[in-house]
């Protein structure tokens, strides 16, 4: 295999849709909760691997607000998850020097899950080698129907001009203004959509749809992944 530092410069944003971690499950004949904990497995070596590459940013899509429809356990199985990663990941992550943020609203997640969740992005917050971005109760729709309310309200307040709304605007009000947009985008589980993730920022995102489910995917597949997007051409427009 031919490693993706002998072809071009890594991405420096790499987007992810972590799919397949109960279908995972299910083929084996296993818990549904035994392919989240390994889906935990496989983020793990994804944020070594990006770390490594010299990737500086990995946004993955942690919980949409779609998910919210799934079965009560199961959304209940995945906070209690969220929670108690958020503790047992934090010295690594500090060890690792990777920064957390969150993109999305924590406000409908249960308490224990919303504050370890932000006890986490602030313990981290001061790390710079890479960062990790959970998309979690996040809708692209809404992340854009929120930055245009965001717009109109400072335009009806006087606090921004209607000549100077353009796309720098709009992203200002987006959940994370500072963030290039990615230049690679991996889905895991063999589907091929970009299901509600990113809209505005995927515009010119080069997607990569694999077939293996994502607890199975690791640092391997991350590099080849990375290999993959540098023999591409990228074109902007058509």
């Amino acid at each position: 295999m031919l490693h993706a530092s002998a072809l071009a410069p890594a991405p420096q944003h790499v987007a992810v849709i972590m799919d397949g971690n109960r279908r995972w499950a299910r083929e084996r004949g296993l818990p549904i909760a035994e392919g989240y904990r390994r889906g935990v497995d496989s983020l793990r070596a994804t944020v070594r691997a990006a770390a490594r590459a010299g990737v500086r940013r990995v946004t993955v899509y942690g919980f949409s607000t779609e998910n919210w429809q799934r079965e009560s356990g199961e959304v209940g199985l995945l906070m209690g998850l969220y929670a108690a990663c958020a503790h047992a990941e934090r010295p690594h992550l500090v060890r690792q020097g990777v920064r957390v943020e969150v993109v999305g609203d924590l406000e409908r997640f249960p308490f224990p899950a919303r504050a370890a969740l932000r006890d986490l992005t602030e313990t981290t917050r001061h790390n710079t080698r890479v960062t990790l971005a959970l998309a979690l109760n996040y809708s692209g729709r809404s992340e854009i129907v929120r930055a245009v309310r965001a717009v109109a309200a400072d335009v009806q307040a006087g606090r921004l001009a209607l000549d100077a709304v353009d796309e720098a605007a709009l992203r200002e009000r987006m959940y994370a203004p500072h963030a290039p947009d990615p230049e690679l985008l991996i889905r895991t589980g063999a589907e091929h959509r970009i299901s509600n993730f990113l809209l505005y920022q995927l515009a010119y995102t080069e997607l990569l749809t694999l077939p293996i489910m994502w607890p199975d995917f690791d640092e391997t597949h991350f590099d080849e992944a990375l290999a993959a997007f540098a023999q591409r051409q990228r074109r902007y427009g058509c």
